[in-house]
């Protein structure tokens, strides 16, 4: 793809580490997404709009559509420094030149292997997925993001 990741990312409202993606993206994020062999969520309720979540590496992607009375828009959302930096690399997106307040920046390669790795089909990836699909409203989602940010 390459180019600039503002032209693909900005930063959300929402969490230090959580990040919208621009509406004529959001089909890429979502298609890299899907297929990824990681722990998803897609809760369905009557009423309340739909999420689909995918647990990846110190956060995950979430996407919300449907109807519902909701304080967060329709979209798609990376959580987490670690899988924003990870999406850069498999998109070939230039980053920001310096890190981010609270972020330690990794290699691309130690990011890959740790994706890749046992752990990423453990419990834990499984919960966090379920974290990530409750993610209906900006509450959760904040609550969500620092969850996640204060995890080892």
């Amino acid at each position: 793809m390459g180019g600039c990741w503002s032209e693909v990312f900005r930063r959300g409202e929402w969490g230090a580490a959580v990040f919208e993606v621009a509406p004529g993206n959001r089909g890429l994020v979502r298609d890299w997404a899907q297929r990824q062999r990681v722990p998803t969520a897609s809760p369905r309720e009557m009423h309340m709009p739909d999420v689909d979540a995918w647990a990846v590496l110190d956060g995950g992607i979430t996407s919300i559509y449907g109807y519902g009375l909701t304080s967060l828009p329709c979209g798609i959302r990376v959580v987490g420094f670690q899988v924003f930096r990870l999406l850069l690399a498999e998109l070939d997106l230039a980053g920001p030149v310096l890190p981010f307040d609270g972020e330690t920046v990794l290699d691309p390669d130690e990011l890959r292997l740790r994706h890749h790795s046992p752990q990423t089909h453990g419990p834990a990836a499984m919960e966090q997925a379920e974290l990530l699909g409750a993610c209906r409203d900006a509450v959760l989602l904040r609550w969500v993001a620092a969850t996640l940010a204060a995890s080892p």
